[in-house]
Order: structure tokens, then sequence, then C-alpha cells
């Protein structure tokens, strides 16, 4: 898990682009841009920020953690503890839509 947002991972899918992270306190969270996002000093802005939050929270001290970015897929996996009580959590930005998709299993 992150301290903060200088830990994310980022994907997308040329249009819409995250910035992902899993916070220390057990909220995923990501950053939404779009390519086309723009300020009026020219700059490329965020549009949206998401924070999810799983109860009870699966990330605890000790408990193991792995946050894998599968550059064939486009995806971001995440497993939090072991055996039976493993959290899952897959998460992607769709190729062909704007459509942000995240799949948790418990």
């Amino acid at each position: 898990p992150s301290k903060d947002v200088n830990g994310t991972m980022p994907i997308g899918n040329g249009q819409v682009g995250l910035n992902v992270w899993w916070q220390e306190n057990g909220d995923l969270q990501f950053f939404i841009a779009r390519t086309d996002a723009w300020d009026e000093a020219g700059r490329l802005v965020k549009v949206g920020k998401v924070r999810i939050a799983l109860d009870p929270n699966p990330v605890k001290d000790g408990q193991a953690f792995r946050q894998t970015l599968d550059l064939k897929s486009g995806t971001i996996d995440f497993a939090i503890g072991e055996g039976d009580s493993q959290v899952r959590v897959q998460l992607w930005v769709d190729a062909n839509r704007s459509f942000i998709h995240i799949h948790v299993e418990r």
C-alpha cells in the first residue's frame, strides 16, 4: 500500500487515464484524466477522483499485499491477504469505450 498519491500506478486506454493507488488505511483510490481535458492555461487536468472503501478493511499490518500491472491486458491486479480471507481486486479501462471497470472478489 502507498502512503499517499505519490505511489500511483498508471493505466488507461489512450483517451481515459487513471492514476491508481491503495492507501494504507484500506481505501482504493484513483484520479481520472482525459486527453481532451485542458484548463485555460493549457494544462492537462484530472477530471475526477474516486475512493472505494471495503468493509472490513482488507489492508492490515503484516498482511500480504501484491499489486501487479499486467501490460498485455491493461489491468492492475491487487491480491490482499492469503487463503480463504484473500481479497482480489482487478481494475481496468475498457479499450473501446470510456468505461472504468472494477472487479472485487472476497
